[in-house]
């Protein structure tokens, strides 16, 4: 499914104030790759060019530079594909601008028309297509590609950012939680992992529970492995799926849950415990907002203050 909605660039022949948007848009597309603009976009006639770039290619003979022809053409809003009549005369236009090549720049695609024009022209010219999937595929490689389009396509990086949330960088070092068994990375989330809590089974139900250990796996085959050894020593486990636990909601919920067990008497073993804290640390960032700078100041002051004195120190 697409992520970047094209819509959301206005229409290039409709006079809003904004129709260069899709020219601007390429111009600062190409950019970011590395060609150097040697003419932008403007009002006037354009000699059947929106743009003209120049790539430097370096190889074992020295330096090459090679003058592009960019046609830009934005027809998202109508969904109709890119004809040999929107894009006529291109060898023309590519020799009468003395450039090495063709470059076209489409929030749709070609037609099978325009895709054997291209194909001839190739013959003589060299001829790039930049339809909506390899520019979406090119903004969202990089971080300087995620933020052009953060300008461009506002709604859709939103929506993007919601649905594939990044840790926030919070901690110097990032977080990280392996299988216990494996190793596997389980804050990948091409990775199936779950916390499993192991409790001492109770006899008696007037003392408190007593949780002996803790540890995250991958389900299924190395979480059989590990249950095993756990269930000699007399044990009963429960577990959540680590995705669910890095749900807002779902995670303070979590945090609570042990904070209530302990004030109503559950002993952990230090392992335990310790485990618990590791695992709270490691998934917070993935609910959590990144810090400000001005708060990284802050906490570096707390740092120095000791936690029985109201700060952050050991």
């Amino acid at each position: 499914m697409a992520v970047l909605d094209f819509k959301e660039i206005p229409e290039a022949h409709i006079a809003t104030g904004e129709q260069d948007q899709f020219e601007l848009f390429a111009r600062e597309f190409l950019s970011n790759l590395g060609y150097k603009i040697l003419s932008g976009p403007d009002r006037g006639a354009d000699g059947g060019k929106d743009l003209v770039v120049e790539e430097k290619r370096v190889g074992v003979g020295g330096e090459t530079c090679i003058r592009w022809l960019v046609s830009c053409k934005h027809k998202a809003h109508s969904g109709k594909s890119v004809s040999p009549q929107d894009e006529s005369n291109i060898r023309d236009r590519v020799e009468s601008n003395k450039s090495h090549g063709f470059i076209g720049f489409y929030s749709t695609l070609p037609s099978s028309g325009l895709a054997k024009v291209l194909k001839g022209l190739r013959e003589k010219s060299e001829v790039q297509v930049f339809d909506n999937e390899k520019i979406e595929r090119e903004l969202l490689h990089s971080s300087d590609g995620m933020r052009l389009a953060g300008r461009f396509f506002p709604n859709s990086i939103e929506r993007w950012k919601t649905e594939n949330p990044k840790p926030a960088k919070i901690f110097s070092e990032d977080p990280k939680l392996d299988c216990e068994y494996c190793g596997k990375d389980l804050l990948n989330p091409a990775n199936n992992g779950i916390i499993v809590i192991w409790s001492k089974i109770r006899e008696d139900y007037e003392k408190p529970e007593e949780i002996e250990h803790i540890y995250w796996s991958c389900k299924g085959h190395c979480d059989q492995v590990l249950s095993a050894r756990e269930r000699e020593e007399g044990l009963i486990d429960g577990w959540e799926d680590i995705p669910d636990v890095m749900m807002p909601i779902v995670f303070i919920r979590w945090v609570l849950s042990p904070l209530n067990e302990i004030h109503a008497g559950t002993k952990y073993s230090d392992e335990a415990f310790k485990k618990l804290k590791e695992f709270i640390l490691n998934v917070y960032p993935y609910v959590a907002r990144h810090v400000t700078s001005q708060e990284k100041e802050r906490i570096k002051s707390l740092m120095e203050i000791p936690s029985y004195l109201g700060g952050l120190g050991y």
